[in-house]
């Protein structure tokens, strides 16, 4: 809305207004978004504007109701501020779905929801952002059908680590998925809780800011070397597994995991691994790497691979796993 950088540190390159959708918490928006205005040093009014209501994301006529809706926002905003709608956020698709029972694990219903969205993206120009939890297993992606993240351009993981007292730590916010870009690296930030102001008795009326931190400060804390042909490998694998990865449970005595074919990634990896020479050479030159850059990620703990039902499947190892791993790998 204000043309400031990302995070402090990424360029926006469309400056414009934002509609939300706000399902749930739309209570503490007008708190937040004080908060954070202040924050950046902004003043005066935003081209902002939000609603606490939408179609059923399942339905049939959801798209045509959601164009209609971002219309009338669209000539507000042009009158008021003269600025286009930018970014469309509802919060949340779960909530926004109103799937029936059982609804959220059927790939039809989900492919529905994820379409209406394209549809209002398409016709509005703007990006449309859907605010989705994780399931009960984090590595098995957000909760319901896996076509939610199969048909997207672009997935934005928001990951920490929950104590059992509530806190969480290590917050970060992680590009899981983007479509033709890079993926796997993350951006760490904490919440700080700030005072807005103070209700009818004097007590505090607070909201929590975000404070990103520099980029490299996550790399810095892992634990394995990542080689260039690792890199390329852990950059593909993110994205088949978002786009193809399905709940599997490599060992009888274990716990599922989000894995996929390594014949999906393999071939993926193929495409963007540049080599020289021949047609023949260049195969070689691709095979060897993508050999090399398997055993290396398995010997280090980044990666596992193992075949089941006589397929070889391949998954991540998150880094609590990884440091626990036994000689298995």
């Amino acid at each position: 809305m204000t043309g400031k950088p990302f995070a402090g540190t990424y360029r926006v390159k469309r400056k414009g207004a934002v509609l939300f959708i706000a399902l749930e918490g739309a209570g503490a928006l007008a708190n937040r978004l004080e908060a954070i205005a202040d924050h950046h040093g902004v003043t005066g009014q935003l081209p902002f504007a939000w609603r606490d209501d939408c179609p059923a994301l399942a339905d049939d006529d959801a798209a045509e109701i959601l164009c209609a809706l971002a219309d009338e926002a669209k000539a507000e905003f042009q009158v008021k501020f003269d600025l286009p709608i930018v970014l469309i956020v509802i919060d949340t698709i779960i909530v926004a779905a109103q799937h029936k029972d059982g609804g959220d694990n059927d790939s039809a219903a989900s492919q529905k929801v994820v379409k209406a969205m394209s549809d209002l993206a398409k016709h509005t120009g703007a990006m449309v952002v859907g605010i989705d939890h994780f399931g009960k297993v984090v590595e098995t992606g957000t909760r319901g059908s896996s076509a939610k993240e199969g048909g997207v351009d672009t997935i934005l993981a928001m990951l920490g680590d929950r104590e059992l007292n509530g806190s969480v730590k290590n917050t970060r916010m992680a590009l899981r998925k983007q479509r033709d870009g890079i993926t796997g690296f993350e951006v760490p930030f904490t919440a700080r809780v700030v005072e807005v102001g103070t209700d009818e008795d004097g007590d505090q009326i607070t909201a929590q800011i975000i404070e990103w931190k520099a980029p490299q400060e996550a790399e810095a804390k892992s634990t394995v070397k990542w080689t260039k042909t690792m890199r390329t490998l852990r950059r593909v694998l993110a994205t088949v597994l978002a786009d193809h990865g399905k709940l599997e449970t490599p060992f009888l005595d274990g716990p599922p995991v989000r894995a996929c074919d390594i014949e999906l990634v393999r071939t993926e990896f193929y495409r963007q691994h540049a080599a020289e020479g021949t047609d023949k050479q260049k195969q070689e030159a691709r095979r060897k790497a993508f050999n090399r850059a398997v055993e290396d990620a398995q010997d280090r703990g980044a990666i596992s691979v193992r075949e089941v039902n006589g397929k070889q499947l391949i998954w991540l190892i998150k880094e609590a796993d990884r440091c626990n791993t036994d000689s298995t790998f």
